[in-house]
Formats: structure tokens, sequence, C-alpha cells
């Protein structure tokens, strides 16, 4: 099969850009009466800082790859060619902001994200103080909540039902995941 020529790389890679644009504009947006504003992580806001990826790089084995998330059993299984690749623990989200069931796509990718406190504003960068950890991805968009996965700056809490709707991993887990998956990859959700 022949590469595809610089041209039409090109336009790719500027379609991805603007959607990755557009998304990380929607990240400063969402504003909700449902999130608890006494609780200091009540939701995730990501800045516009942060650096966007949407697609992973050619060299990587991303076709025929999918997500499973099983919120009884607290695990996330990567597939590639139907065969499992690798299996993590999770945390998810706990009674009254249960991580949403169904099938999804990953619609945003971001390295090192920035996260901005849903009450002071205040940004914070990567490092130890930031409840995304080191990588993001979102899988949904529904009105003015999103849900990801992400690592997590409190590690001792993977396994539990903890968070806000997302889903937490190990930072070497994410790290793994993120190098395996891109823009488009199936995710299905299982209670």
């Amino acid at each position: 099969m022949d590469a595809p020529s610089p041209l039409k790389r090109c336009l790719v890679v500027l379609c991805y850009a603007a959607a990755g644009l557009l998304a990380a504009g929607a990240w400063q947006d969402q504003v909700s009466s449902r999130w608890r504003l006494e609780q200091p992580f009540a939701r995730t806001r990501l800045a516009r800082l942060s650096t966007v990826m949407t697609q992973a790089p050619d060299t990587l084995m991303t076709a025929n790859t999918r997500v499973v998330i099983s919120l009884s059993r607290r695990r996330l299984t990567l597939y590639q060619n139907d065969e499992v690749r690798d299996e993590f623990t999770v945390a998810i989200g706990q009674d009254d902001w249960e991580t949403p069931t169904g099938e999804f796509a990953i619609r945003d990718m971001r390295t090192d994200p920035v996260w901005q406190h849903p009450i002071t504003k205040e940004a914070v960068g990567p490092g130890p103080g930031n409840p995304l950890g080191s990588r993001w991805i979102g899988f949904l968009v529904e009105g003015q909540y999103h849900i990801g996965i992400h690592g997590t700056n409190q590690e001792t809490l993977i396994g539990e039902a903890v968070s806000h709707g997302c889903v937490r991993m190990l930072e070497s887990d994410i790290h793994t995941l993120y190098s395996h998956v891109k823009v488009g990859t199936p995710i299905k959700v299982m209670p």
C-alpha cells in the first residue's frame, strides 16, 4: 500500500488540529450546577494551555485496538487484534457520580494536562499536585459534563469508587494505555 502524499498528510493534520482546538475550547466552558461546589475536586476542568494530542504517531500499533472497562470488576482491558494486551485496576465513579456505561470513542488526548480549580479558577500545572496526573483521555462530553480516563495524584485510591465519573489509573498504567490508543479508539464501559 502506498504512503499518503504530503498534501494528504497535511490536510489530515490540519483537520485533527482544528478538532483539537475546538475540543480544548469546550473544556474551558464547562460549568454545571450538578458539581458540588463544597468539594475541592468536584469536576474535571482543563485549562487551554495543555498540550492536545489528536492522533498517535504512525509508529504505534493502534489499529484494531479497543478498550473495555468493567465497573463491577474495576478493571480496564486493552485489546489489540482481539487479544488482551494489558489489563489494569482502576478507580471509578462513586455513588451519585457513577461512571457512565455504554459505547464511546476517544475524543481528546492530552499530555501533562493543566487542571483548573472549579472554585478559585487557579490553574494547577503538571506535577505532583495535579489531580489529573500526567495524561488525559477524554471519551464523553454530555452537555457540560466531561468524562475521561486519567492518571491521579492519589494512587492509593485505585480500585475504589471515588471519582466524579472519570476512570483513574496509576501513572505507569495511564502511560501504557496512552501509548496504544488514539482519537477514535472505541471504549466500552460495562456495569
